[in-house]
């Protein structure tokens, strides 16, 4: 079987990516063609097929389709860069999306289509007392980015192609890049968060693909779990006390609810059966990646002598 995925070239396109080849799929990667690009997919030459091309041109997303037999369609883009740029996020991620249907539709043939969604549809619910469900919480998007995923999936939805819709939790890459810590400060510190390894994201996908059948025209949501929910400050706290280094002050964060928020993933899980790694491991992972990143002293340099008296200058400058 082979299965395209648009947007393969990013951090979690990557991942899934890797996990099918692993599973015995082949894989047809589908993105811009930037350097950037070129160089994250360069683990994946010689292993899958790369098509470049953009998901609002249909003639290379025609040339994409071409000869596949499942579609992971994850192509869109993120915040911030979608609350600043509002129409490219149109333009990608409802015009691209609408663009890919039109032509599996045209083709007239019933292949499998998964959509990775946002729980960035719900918007921001405080004053919620129970984890969010699609079941029974009605989608109210606040941002840009929810907004067009909500589009998306409600074109998906009406167009007659076999489909399955996932709201993934936003996956929480801590790079220490520019971007990365932007991000940071963007969640309050009191608000509720439900981590998911980004692995886990990837298997619940993977798996999607292989149990369709069993999923098809379900929307579900894709998350860690009971076990993994918590506050923003704690999250944040633990990931940078790998180094050592203490929580920013208070005024550096947003006071505005996040999006993000605790979950019922108790149906997604037991079709799927993808919750698998803790924020534990997650934990460990960082500080490994860390450690290969930056020769396996900076961490203990950081710890022990940068942090104790330089730790809460740091954070202020970050």
């Amino acid at each position: 079987m082979r299965v395209l995925v648009t947007g393969g070239a990013g951090r979690l396109g990557i991942s899934v990516c890797r996990k099918l080849l692993d599973s015995g799929f082949e894989v047809r990667v589908f993105d811009l063609d930037t350097s950037r690009n070129r160089e994250c997919i360069s683990e994946l030459r010689g292993k899958a097929e790369v098509c470049w091309g953009d998901v609002t041109r249909p003639g290379s997303v025609r040339q994409a389709l071409d000869g596949v037999d499942g579609v992971v369609h994850m192509a869109a883009v993120l915040p911030p860069r979608s609350e600043v740029k509002p129409d490219l996020a149109r333009e990608v991620n409802v015009a691209g999306t609408r663009t890919i249907v039109d032509i599996i539709r045209e083709k007239g043939e019933r292949i499998p289509f998964v959509f990775t969604s946002s729980v960035a549809v719900f918007g921001p619910r405080p004053d919620a007392s129970e984890p969010l469900s699609p079941d029974k919480d009605e989608p109210r998007p606040f941002d840009v980015y929810g907004k067009t995923k909500l589009e998306a999936e409600e074109l998906i939805k009406d167009s007659g192609i076999d489909y399955l819709i996932l709201r993934l939790t936003a996956v929480m890459y801590f790079a220490f890049e520019l971007s990365d810590l932007k991000r940071m400060y963007t969640i309050s510190l009191d608000n509720r968060v439900e981590f998911c390894h980004p692995d886990d994201l990837s298997v619940a996908i993977v798996n999607a693909v292989r149990g369709f059948d069993l999923v098809k025209g379900r929307t579900l949501i894709i998350s860690g779990g009971p076990e993994q929910r918590m506050y923003y400050r704690d999250m944040l706290g633990s990931i940078l006390g790998v180094m050592g280094l203490p929580v920013p002050p208070p005024t550096k964060f947003t006071r505005e609810p996040s999006y993000l928020d605790w979950y019922d993933t108790s149906k997604s899980q037991q079709l799927l059966r993808f919750q698998r790694k803790t924020f534990r491991d997650y934990l460990a992972d960082y500080t490994g990646g860390l450690a290969r990143r930056y020769t396996a002293a900076f961490l203990p340099f950081m710890r022990y002598f940068v942090s104790p008296v330089l730790g809460r200058a740091v954070v202020r400058f970050m």
